[in-house]
């Protein structure tokens, strides 16, 4: 028996809490996956521990119809989950995911960026459903927040902004290319006095400041090569999906001129924030158009299955993508939020089918599924495929077409 017992501090860890979760094999009778909303409203009478205490009781009831021994695994499972929920626990972010058993090393704890749908499930395998959306809505984000001559560049994942590197460069004069240093204008003055004649005055002092205009762009462009390198550097090391630039236009513009073709790649706006905005200013702004990009992806990846239908690479509909999640097929799963839906699952062959009474594969009975849009998110997982959870228009979208399909292998 593989047994763990982790309790993450850092929503920046659900990643690594998924993937122990999908590691782990099944444990006794079941697996109890509490979802709570731990969000400021409701810390006072810790109105999060009663809703996981009624909703308990609600499962215990059908639990107990069971066997004494499914019964004894569950109950030990709830009284770990609400020790820790009355005695270890302290709010600090909008949601909470628990898993526990029977086994008392086999707990976990992982916070939740967003405030999530509470639910207590006891089933055979943990419900993974609420962190798979947290990672899909939370995409990690690079800004680089830049004038001519200094850069702060940030990483953004799952609501949290974490400050990378801080780049200071030498360069001579003020922001404005056209404001030359004072050094400069007192020589130009002095030499200016020594020539006769108005005429080689003005000569020289425009060879000067052409001269300065030069500099300043080369130590501009330089910093700018600066900014790209410590982006690649990120990159390389916390590979992140979306980068955006922030800053004076022309900073910004130089560093865009520099940029290697995997940040160009990657490379999703502009944004209009203050070279000297707080980390609470830039995660705000970052959030709100990573948000937009996301929404606008989300239509246009709902759209391309629309178009795709009648090819052998795509299903659309709920029995079409229960076919192919039940074949193996599913590269892709396109899902809502919600899927209320009577899905029934074969107790020989494992098919997914809306049919009934019997098992259109081997003919064997059918059993309800509780949670088909968890089940249909497990069973892809499993074969190695990736799940995109849509939203708004997207959703709306696809809820016309029986709110759920997939880009299929094959």
């Amino acid at each position: 028996m593989h047994q763990t017992q982790m309790r993450y501090n850092d929503v920046r860890h659900l990643p690594n809490a998924l993937e122990t979760l999908e590691s782990l094999p099944e444990t006794g009778h079941g697996l109890l996956s509490v979802v709570l909303d731990t969000s400021v409203s409701r810390v006072p009478g810790q109105a999060y521990l009663l809703f996981f205490r009624d909703a308990a009781r609600d499962v215990r009831s059908e639990v107990e119809k069971r066997s004494p021994d499914e019964l004894k695994d569950f109950d030990a499972a709830v009284e770990r989950v609400d020790y820790f929920l009355l005695h270890q626990f302290s709010p600090r972010n909008p949601g909470l995911a628990l898993y526990a058993s029977a086994n008392p090393e086999y707990f976990l704890a992982v916070p939740l960026p967003d405030r999530p749908a509470e639910e207590v499930v006891w089933d055979r395998q943990p419900h993974v459903a609420p962190l798979i959306e947290a990672l899909d809505e939370y995409e990690r984000v690079a800004v680089a927040l830049t004038d001519k001559r200094q850069a702060r560049i940030f990483t953004i994942f799952l609501g949290a902004i974490t400050l990378e590197e801080t780049i200071e460069s030498e360069l001579e004069g003020r922001h404005d290319p056209g404001d030359w240093p004072r050094r400069v204008r007192a020589s130009r003055t002095r030499v200016g006095r020594q020539t006769p004649g108005k005429a080689g005055t003005i000569a020289w002092s425009g060879m000067a400041q052409a001269r300065q205009q030069r500099r300043h762009l080369e130590q501009a462009r330089s910093h700018a090569r600066q900014v790209a390198g410590a982006l690649m550097d990120l990159l390389r090391d916390k590979p992140f999906d979306r980068l955006f630039l922030a800053g004076p236009e022309e900073a910004v513009s130089l560093v865009e001129d520099v940029l290697p073709r995997p940040l160009q790649a990657r490379l999703a706006d502009s944004l209009s924030i203050p070279v000297h905005a707080s980390e609470a200013e830039v995660l705000e702004e970052a959030l709100r158009a990573a948000e937009e990009i996301e929404r606008r992806g989300e239509v246009a990846i709902v759209q391309r299955l629309l178009e795709a239908i009648g090819a052998r690479t795509a299903a659309l509909g709920l029995e079409p993508t229960l076919r192919a999640a039940s074949d193996g097929r599913v590269a892709t799963l396109v899902v809502g939020p919600e899927l209320d839906a009577d899905v029934r699952a074969c107790l020989e062959c494992g098919q997914l089918t809306t049919e009934t009474p019997n098992c259109p594969r081997c003919g064997a009975t059918l059993v309800g599924v509780d949670d088909p849009r968890e089940r249909l998110i497990t069973e892809v997982l499993g074969q190695g495929g990736r799940i995109e959870v849509v939203s708004g228009e997207a959703d709306e979208l696809l809820t016309k077409h029986g709110g759920v399909g997939a880009f299929t292998r094959y």
